[in-house]
């Protein structure tokens, strides 16, 4: 696939629309189509936002976002792991179907991006990503004229969404922009600025430091330590808040922000209980699965529009395409959210359900794993899992039902009524548990997996997942 100029630093993703009369196929009439600004956050939790509920946190920027267009309630990763997630964002397919199935496999040059499709309908594309996870070896600089990843492990907010605005000012307004921003900020090691966190504990929460408490206290990490990493995470959330604010405080600024179609999500979120701890690739559950799914577009899109019809990550890319008047490829497997909401089951729409797997890992990196969680035997007294390596688990998540199969276990939750997923319904309702197995079965028969050829972990990479804490 095309190759783009790649730059060292990080990504802005600038989500693009054509506006009137959108069919999932067909163009818009519209003389000036809209730029694209997809907006995409490393391990934010949904219920950490007050448009989702959330009390932990402030974010006024981002409820603005929501409050000014629409919030889908139920959206979910198909993986919870970076690579996975944003590939299917990019290429509306599961990762079983692109096969980016961990975070050492790079997106196929065979794969039709978004971005692609963006640049082939005259687009100026642009990516600003904030690690080097994300770097062109990724596979996910496809289709962008220019893509910029740093060189370090890890950019803050500050080190990646300036130049991504810089670049939005400078750009020629003869075309629409389709740029894609990314923030890593949430993702561990929880350390935020300290305007944004007390100063009554440590400052930062890392693999390392969590593996050195549990060392001293017997394989356990103390409450204590739990509630201070919930404090710092809850402070990377207000850091990345504040940057959603500067960048959209910027687009009006420069009168875009009306014009531009912003979608807003996350690649996942991150797991504080159900013995996964500090942690989102082991965890099927609601803090790792569910992720937010905004987007402001006035022209096209009712302000404080709310969707309770289940969608997931294979639906951003037909959607914004579809606001923005473009051909949706006929590889592209989600559908369009846009500008007409899916009705929930409830109200006569579609029974849709998302599936979501564990990563699979090659073994010496599942071997790693494990040795490193095996270290973290319980939190605050909870007993830990063990990595999902072991469990090969997957999960089926509807607007009310959700279900979850991991070897020897099965798990239904009534997610409406139970959030917390704290009742297994599985053996009160087995009918049900029946028929959605049914359901997991089905849809993993049809999406045959597609397996990638592993190859040589590129030394720089396998750096970067040693210092985000995938690997030991």
């Amino acid at each position: 696939m095309r190759r783009p100029l790649v730059v060292v630093l990080l990504v802005v993703v600038g989500v693009v629309a054509l506006a009137l009369g959108v069919a999932r196929r067909g163009p818009a009439q519209r003389s000036a189509p809209p730029s694209v600004l997809l907006f995409t956050i490393d391990t934010l939790r949904a219920d950490h936002l007050g448009c989702y509920g959330g009390t932990r946190v402030a974010t006024p920027n981002i409820d603005r976002l929501a409050a000014e267009g629409v919030l889908f309630e139920n959206a979910a990763c198909p993986m919870p792991m970076t690579r996975p997630s944003l590939s299917t964002i990019h290429t509306s397919l599961l990762p079983r179907e692109h096969g980016v199935v961990n975070n050492s496999l790079a997106l196929p040059e065979d794969a039709q991006t978004l971005a692609e499709t963006f640049a082939a309908a005259g687009w100026t594309t642009a990516a600003f990503t904030p690690v080097r996870l994300l770097d062109q070896h990724s596979g996910l600089a496809q289709g962008f004229a220019t893509y910029v990843a740093p060189e370090a492990h890890h950019l803050p907010a500050d080190g990646v969404a300036p130049p991504a605005l810089d670049w939005i000012e400078a750009h020629d307004r003869a075309r629409p922009f389709f740029v894609w921003l990314h923030l890593f900020d949430p993702h561990l090691p929880y350390a935020p600025p300290p305007e944004y966190v007390s100063d009554e504990g440590p400052a930062r929460v890392s693999w390392r430091s969590l593996l050195a408490t549990a060392e001293q206290n017997g394989g356990d990490v103390p409450a204590s330590v739990l509630e201070r990493a919930l404090e710092l995470y809850a402070g990377e959330v207000a850091y990345v808040d504040h940057w959603v604010g500067q960048v959209l405080d910027r687009l009006t600024r420069l009168e875009l922000l009306d014009d531009t179609i912003v979608l807003f999500t996350a690649d996942h979120g991150e797991c504080f209980d159900h013995g996964v701890f500090f942690e989102h690739s082991d965890c099927l559950y609601e803090g790792a699965a569910k992720v937010p799914l905004i987007v402001r577009y006035p022209a096209r899109i009712a302000p404080g529009t709310r969707v309770v019809a289940q969608v997931q990550h294979l639906d951003v890319a037909p959607t914004i395409l579809a606001l923005a008047g473009v051909d949706v490829p006929d590889a592209f497997r989600g559908r369009a959210l846009l500008p007409t909401p899916p009705a929930p089951a409830e109200r006569g729409g579609p029974e849709a359900f998302a599936l979501i797997e564990h990563p699979l890992y090659p073994q010496g990196s599942a071997s790693r794993r494990r040795r490193k969680q095996d270290r973290i035997l319980s939190v605050a007294g909870m007993p830990t899992r063990p990595p999902a390596i072991e469990r090969r688990g997957a999960a089926l998540r509807g607007e009310r039902w959700k279900l979850i199969r991991e070897p020897g276990v099965l798990e239904l939750y009534d997610l409406p009524s139970d959030p917390a997923e704290s009742t297994n319904l599985a053996t009160q309702d087995a009918a049900r548990t029946a028929e959605l197995e049914k359901r997991l079965d089905a849809k993993l028969a049809e999406t045959p997996l597609r397996v990638l050829e592993p190859g040589t972990i590129d030394p720089r990479l396998r750096e970067t997942l040693r210092a985000l804490g995938y690997v030991q």
